[in-house]
């Protein structure tokens, strides 16, 4: 794709800012400049490399800002006389966000909030990378839809763990001497932390135990979590066509946006030979 030249029509402008920003080379710039910042923060980290090269780091995350900076300020212009849809997507007002509380004063003076902006700048790999943001919204659309699950887990583990508490309180307290107890082996069993030596350990006090957890873990760790797992795996089919849809309204919108820039091109150059007609014509 080749970035039109602005030459000295402003009208080209808008259409020279969406070609840059949707071109695959400032893309990889884009997220080279990201790991770069993120970099230089975790470099900021350690004292020997501040005292060595502080100078060198500050210098670089200046030049970061300055390049998302300029990317703020394109992703505006595309929009042509329309500046205003620009903050029509959610990502664009977290990066316009980001980019102006760095220049505010008062925030910059702040060592916490500066250092905590200069980490949310590293949070933008998600929007430059497609699968990364695909999972992104998968986590957020399947949140909801685990709740129903995650109170079912919750209440069978509760009543297991009671019922443990009843059968196996006296003859193993360490494991059994109450709820809170029986809750923890039955989290561990869930999560598959040590669930050998648990299982063991229960059995040297009591042989009964055996069939309590595996009725346990053949229903809350593997069906239940089955089942948060189909949800997960619903949910990112539900983003991908979401995503996929957006991409298609993003395309569309952009193609009309510039053919709505050729458009208002094209009229204006009509209204300025009409209007040296006039200027010029022998009848006047």
């Amino acid at each position: 794709m080749r970035v039109p030249s602005l030459g000295t029509d402003p009208s080209r402008i808008p259409a020279a800012c969406r070609a840059l920003l949707a071109h695959r080379r400032f893309q990889v710039l884009s997220m080279s400049v990201i790991l770069v910042n993120g970099a230089a923060l975790g470099a900021m980290t350690f004292e020997r490399a501040v005292a060595v090269a502080g100078d060198f780091l500050h210098w670089v995350d200046y030049v970061c800002l300055v390049f998302f900076t300029f990317e703020v300020v394109a992703g505006i212009l595309s929009f042509g006389r329309r500046p205003w849809r620009y903050f029509g997507n959610g990502w664009n007002v977290f990066d316009f966000v980001i980019v102006v509380a760095s220049f505010m004063p008062g925030l910059r003076e702040n060592v916490t909030i500066l250092r905590m902006l200069r980490l949310a700048r590293i949070v933008r790999i998600f929007r430059s990378l497609p699968s990364l943001r695909l999972i992104l919204v998968a986590a957020g659309k399947a949140l909801p839809k685990s709740a129903g699950v995650m109170a079912l887990t919750g209440m069978v583990m509760y009543l297991w763990a009671m019922i443990g508490w009843i059968a196996f309180s006296d003859s193993d307290e360490e494991h059994f001497g109450s709820v809170g107890k029986a809750l923890l082996n039955l989290f561990q069993l869930v999560a598959f932390d040590d669930m050998g030596n648990v299982m063991r350990d229960s059995m040297r006090h009591n042989m009964w135990t055996l069939p309590y957890y595996i009725v346990f873990i053949l229903f809350g760790a593997f069906i239940l979590v089955n089942i948060m797992i189909g949800v997960v795996l619903a949910s990112m089919e539900e983003a991908q066509k979401i995503d996929d849809e957006d991409g298609q309204i993003h395309a569309d919108t952009a193609l009309l946006l510039e053919r709505i820039d050729k458009l208002q091109t094209a009229v204006d150059k009509i209204a300025a030979d009409q209007e040296r007609g006039r200027e010029y014509t022998p009848f006047r």
